[in-house]
């Protein structure tokens, strides 16, 4: 299988090769750097499941090419689905190997008037294993290699600029399904029951009159204001006709 292999990515990078060529003829080494990139996604266990395990990322370049080659390692629990381009007209033929867990894809895009593209070129989509669960990442590396470890090289047709380019990594990361805030019954507190207030009215006693004495005062007995003023008057008249006789 690795010599099938090896013979399918020689075929694919000629015709990639042959397709850029038709636009970017002798293409001299430069010192600019291209690196190929490769997105990241975080979704929940419930999503992936949605997906039926499957995730779609996306592959670029930090800068503007015609035509690269790349090669794709997936790490433990992820398994090849597909890889198509994501420019218009362009060309990106995927072949990977038996364990479908490395896939190599030349990349050409050659337009007339020639015109480089930078940016997201391609995309491909993984299987994750069924047994993931939360907490669980899984990594996806790039870079401009063949599956021989043999460089490959990206070139820029308006600009002349070549060279093997950089690689990156991404993940896939399982993280918990949202949990719903539990709403707890409000309970109200218990109203009391108005007790009616017990009026006590005061039972006032209705004073007595007093009874009116019929015996005469006694000899000591305070006399009434009206005794008293008689009394003066008959001593004081006494008390004249006493000194007249003197």
């Amino acid at each position: 299988m690795k010599t099938t292999l090896k013979k399918t990515m020689a075929a694919l990078s000629a015709a990639a090769v042959v397709a850029a060529s038709a636009a970017v003829m002798a293409v001299p080494t430069s010192a600019a750097g291209v690196s190929l990139t490769m997105g990241s996604k975080t979704l929940t266990l419930a999503e992936l499941k949605a997906a039926n395990y499957q995730v779609t990322l996306p592959i670029g370049v930090t800068d503007s090419i015609n035509s690269v080659g790349f090669g794709v390692t997936l790490g433990e629990g992820l398994t090849y689905v597909d890889l198509e381009a994501s420019v218009k007209k362009a060309t990106c033929l995927a072949a990977t190997n038996d364990a479908g867990n490395f896939v190599f894809a030349p990349f050409a895009y050659a337009t007339v008037p020639l015109k480089a593209v930078s940016g997201q070129i391609a995309a491909i989509t993984v299987e994750v294993s069924k047994d993931a669960k939360a907490g669980d990442t899984y990594t996806l590396s790039i870079d401009g290699k063949d599956s021989d470890g043999v460089e490959t090289s990206y070139k820029n047709g308006e600009t002349g600029d070549s060279g093997v380019p950089g690689g990156g990594a991404g993940t896939i990361t399982i993280v918990e399904d949202p949990t719903e805030p539990t709403t707890e019954a409000t309970t109200a507190a218990p109203t009391a029951t108005p007790v009616a207030a017990t009026t006590t009215t005061a039972k006032v006693a209705t004073p007595t009159k007093p009874a009116k004495s019929t015996s005469s005062p006694k000899t000591g007995d305070a006399l009434p204001v009206a005794g008293v003023a008689v009394a003066v008057a008959v001593i004081g008249g006494v008390a004249l006709v006493a000194k007249k006789r003197k």
